[in-house]
């Protein structure tokens, strides 16, 4: 079939259906539906408004707004103090300047914050509460008053303005105790190398940041003979070595440390400082028992071998000034 004879074919067809079909149509009966659908529901009065519904809304946002800021005062840390003698402890802090969690970087530690009720007290509050701990367990008293305070805080005006009240608290609240406390204070830096150290040797973060900044001062320390020894053997050991610690440390106190010895003038070098004032010089910085002590007459360098547990220390003293010359330790 050619396209002529189609198109033929289609006209016929169309010509002959019926011309009242439309008519037909109209004439059906028609089902009515039992139940509306959503698009054929015409009630409009069940329907809830859109400024009702925009009134849930703002409340539910208000409730939200309420909780996440009540999250964001109460419960989400906000600084880190950090009170460092030779028990490590820090204490997490909210906006409030209220105690939401209470940690301890070693076993000394664990000891002094064990059954402390810290929920819903002030950190100075909870600051001295530890601090009359360390006095009850010697870890503070007559000839031990060195403490190292550090805080840190994303704010650091924030962290300055906490470093300075705390370091006030402590002052006034150890002098009530006929102490002269010493406290160095310090700023902490975020950084994920520090805690990597902390944790590697058992410290804290605050303990490893002072460690840290004495070996800038002198390259030749060594972080493993350094780590055991308590704040104030840290600051004996400073001062033996001559360490300018005001470059590291915020303190007024550290003109309260007696020094180790005298300086002697070089002009003035010829006698040599006494065994007896080697050994106090020594023990000064590492609390042990001698296990050996001599002297070095072509160096005129002291020896000192101390033994602290299962850790021995060797310190070499200059004999003309009395300076600490060298710290090491051994397993």
């Amino acid at each position: 079939m050619n396209e002529k004879q189609i198109l033929e074919s289609l006209k016929r067809t169309v010509d002959q259906a019926p011309i009242d079909i439309l008519d037909k149509i109209k004439q059906q009966p028609r089902t009515k539906m039992l139940r509306h659908d959503g698009i054929t529901r015409q009630d409009t009065a069940t329907m809830p408004s859109f400024r009702k519904l925009m009134s849930y809304v703002s409340v539910a946002a208000m409730f939200l707004f309420m909780f996440f800021g009540w999250q964001y005062m109460t419960q989400m840390p906000d600084s880190h103090v950090y009170l460092d003698v030779n028990p490590s402890i820090e204490i997490v802090t909210n906006r409030q300047d209220k105690v939401i969690n209470l940690k301890a970087d070693n076993i000394d530690g664990q000891r002094i914050v064990e059954g402390i009720e810290y929920k819903g007290k002030t950190v100075y509050q909870v600051t001295e509460e530890i601090l009359d701990r360390m006095i009850r367990d010697n870890y503070l008293g007559k000839g031990e008053e060195f403490l190292l305070l550090s805080v840190f805080n994303n704010n650091q005006e924030r962290a300055e303005e906490q470093k300075r009240n705390l370091d006030q608290k402590i002052h006034e609240h150890l002098q009530a105790k006929e102490l002269q406390p010493i406290v160095l204070a310090q700023k902490l830096d975020n950084t994920s190398t520090i805690e990597r150290y902390a944790k590697e040797y058992g410290i804290s973060v605050s303990k490893m940041t002072f460690i840290r900044n004495m070996i800038i001062l002198n390259p030749e320390l060594k972080t493993e003979a350094l780590v055991n020894l308590s704040i104030g053997e840290l600051v004996r050991l400073s001062q033996g070595m001559r360490l300018e610690l005001d470059k590291i440390i915020d303190s007024e106190d550290l003109e309260k440390v007696e020094p180790l010895l005298p300086q002697q003038e070089p002009e003035k070098t010829d006698e040599i400082i006494s065994p007896d004032q080697a050994r106090s010089i020594a023990l000064s910085v590492v609390k042990g028992t001698i296990t050996d002590f001599d002297i070095d007459e072509d160096d005129l360098e002291y020896e000192v071998e101390i033994e602290v547990g299962e850790l021995e220390y060797e310190i070499i003293i200059d004999a003309k000034t009395g300076t600490i010359l060298k710290v090491e330790v051994d397993d």
